[in-house]
């Protein structure tokens, strides 16, 4: 099994059970995803998309730091982080980019699909299912899940190369 395989089962066996933050966005669910980011109240947490993937990432056995150096801006708890690394080591493929096809364990990010504008949302492909992209997401209204997203919703993807 190849490790973006491995990726997409981990992210979709947290998603399904599902996990659930409490009002503060925080709580025993969330615990396990949050502790490694720096936070001013342990007992708040924030919106939690990316920080699921780096969970699900470091499962899997990719080896990453919580906040990798400059010039990514911010720690991996934030979508930004991911697209800025993606876009460094060519990992990140824009969606109109035709020579691309997503596949099981590549990450997905979105735009406005929670509301705040680009890149506001990351998750990890599932499966490619009749053209249906199925995701598993963490922090889609607080809670996690797998949903079945167009490609409208798609900024792009990463895929991590195997010997990351």
């Amino acid at each position: 099994m190849s490790r973006r395989q491995i990726l997409a089962k981990i992210a979709e066996e947290l998603a399904s059970r599902p996990l659930i933050g409490n009002k503060d966005k925080y709580g025993p669910d969330l615990e396990p995803i949050l502790r490694c980011f720096p936070r001013d109240n342990p007992n708040i947490g924030f919106d939690w998309c990316a920080a699921f993937v780096y969970h699900c990432c470091t499962e899997a056995g990719v080896k990453l730091p919580v906040r990798y150096p400059e010039p990514v801006s911010r720690n991996f708890a934030w979508v930004e982080a991911w697209l800025e690394w993606g876009q460094i080591y060519s990992f990140y493929h824009h969606k109109s980019d035709q020579s691309f096809l997503p596949d099981q364990g590549d990450l997905i990010i979105f735009d406005n699909i929670v509301g705040n504008g680009l890149n506001d949302h990351i998750g990890v492909v599932v499966k490619i299912e009749q053209g249906k992209i199925i995701t598993a997401e963490g922090n889609y209204y607080n809670k996690s899940g797998i949903f079945q997203r167009t490609i409208e919703q798609i900024n792009g993807y990463i895929r991590i190369d195997d010997t990351y």
